[in-house]
């Protein structure tokens, strides 16, 4: 009990609080221990000890075609913009031939917005004598913004898994997915390409394709040429080739559309899972992805056997045809 103009109570709101916050500073060391719960600027710094360090964002690169007069050169360093502002700059020069000329391109700044699907226009952003205005992209990719924090978290678990030992077959994966955050999973092969070699494989699951850009692959092998062993043979880097699982329903109950969603994302997830290159997907774990989607009670499908793919091919789902509603 209190009493009015004591002292007692707010003492011991003033211990209660101190006490509060030293415990939670304690907490809050506590979680630094441990790269699963530490926060965003230790993490980078306990990564930065193993050499795992943030990937910075990418600039989009790639070709786009230009028409005009022949002969007329479209010098390198040309401004180009789309509607929404984002600028690109020619990275050589090109003349026109036959009424048209490839260009080469790249964003002027760094992030995923760089990123255009083919057939985008880009128009110059001062004019160009005897050149059209505007410019048809045939593909700009590669751009990526920095690397998620996420993914650095992951990347650091690997790590411990997986020691640094100056060029293993675990190192040349590691280096794979530090050289573009683009990069989801990737492979090496030891002696693929004779003895001394190694061989690079990965897929990017997270964009539209699985197979990695021109931009990707620069960017990946100009990173493992920065840290690999100056002693080996030779360093091959590959996109994979894809290989569509095209599955025939027979069967489906209930065949509605959120079920043939769910089946959809189920058989997605296997592939981001369990595809490699060159690898078999075992029928039973196709039939499993299926009954485990939401809402399916019963299925028949034609296919009965495993499926491989070729050395570099990569299973991705394909064509799938439903029985008739």
């Amino acid at each position: 009990a209190s009493s009015r103009g004591d002292v007692y109570y707010p003492l011991a709101q003033a211990v209660a609080g101190l006490a509060h916050g030293l415990h939670g500073h304690i907490a809050y060391n506590a979680e630094q221990l441990f790269d699963d719960s530490c926060d965003d600027e230790n993490l980078l710094r306990r990564a930065a000890e193993l050499g795992v360090y943030r990937t910075q964002a990418y600039r989009a690169a790639g070709t786009a075609t230009i028409t005009g007069n022949d002969g007329e050169t479209l010098l390198a360093e040309t401004l180009l913009q789309t509607d929404s502002d984002v600028i690109y700059r020619t990275t050589q020069s090109a003349t026109i031939s036959g009424g048209s000329a490839t260009i080469d391109i790249k964003a002027i700044n760094a992030g995923e917005a760089g990123n255009l699907s083919a057939g985008e226009t880009l128009r110059f952003i001062e004019t160009q004598l005897g050149l059209d205005s505007e410019v048809s992209v045939i593909a700009l990719t590669g751009g990526s913004d920095i690397e998620s924090i996420d993914r650095v978290r992951e990347r650091l678990s690997e790590r411990r898994k997986s020691p640094a030992m100056g060029g293993s077959k675990a190192d040349y994966v590691s280096w794979t997915l530090a050289a573009h955050s683009d990069v989801t999973r990737a492979w090496s092969y030891p002696n693929e390409a004779g003895l001394g070699t190694v061989t690079v494989r990965f897929v990017t699951e997270k964009l539209n394709t699985v197979v990695a850009s021109n931009t990707h692959l620069t960017a990946v092998k100009n990173h493992i040429d920065s840290v690999r062993p100056a002693s080996m043979k030779a360093l091959y880097i590959y996109a994979v080739s894809p290989e569509p699982l095209n599955l025939e329903f027979t069967l489906l109950s209930p065949n509605t559309t959120a079920v043939r969603a769910a089946i959809t994302a189920e058989l997605k997830d296997l592939l981001n899972r369990e595809a490699t290159p060159g690898g078999t997907l075992a029928i039973s774990k196709i039939r499993e992805a299926i009954s485990l989607a939401t809402g399916e009670e019963n299925f028949s499908i034609t296919r009965n056997d495993d499926v491989t793919s070729q050395t570099g091919g990569f299973i991705t789902l394909g064509e799938i045809t439903w029985p008739a509603a």
